[in-house]
């Protein structure tokens, strides 16, 4: 844990809200919090979640330009920090067999489990919910304020 702290996984759709103009109130949570986990050194993300993010942001929903959106992914590399090999998928396949999320939210999670993250962003799951070593909260859940 850099820091002492949490280390923070985030999922690929809170990417998005933050450069997404009609995300609302999500788009200002979640900037706050990437503001958090930066300024504490804590993020992680994975060479999925960021392809992932350019597929979103530049060709499915077109929140930018293709150039545009490869300045922006680029601006997440230094945090990209997760593993994302062979090693990934059979962890993915463990975590599917266990709690049967999609494919692709098991490999993000099997991404931050072998990087040693203790935390998984996500609005996709329960709450609170325990996979392995990783808590996954809600970004969103009215609880406290998460501390990273």
């Amino acid at each position: 844990m850099p820091n002492g702290k949490r280390s923070c996984f985030v999922d690929t759709n809170l990417l998005v809200y933050a450069v997404d103009p009609s995300a609302g109130t999500k788009r200002e949570r979640v900037a706050d919090l990437l503001r958090l986990v930066i300024r504490n050194h804590t993020l992680v993300l994975s060479p999925q979640s960021l392809n992932e993010c350019y597929r979103a942001v530049a060709l499915k929903r077109s929140l930018m330009p293709r150039d545009e959106a490869r300045q922006f992914i680029s601006a997440w590399s230094s945090f990209c920090t997760a593993p994302y090999n062979f090693a990934v998928t059979v962890q993915a396949w463990r975590i599917q067999d266990r709690y049967r999320f999609s494919w692709w939210d098991c490999m993000l999670l099997g991404s931050a489990l072998l990087a040693g993250c203790d935390v998984f962003l996500s609005e996709d799951m329960q709450h609170e919910q325990k996979v392995g070593g990783l808590t996954v909260l809600s970004p969103f859940d009215p609880g406290p304020d998460l501390e990273f």
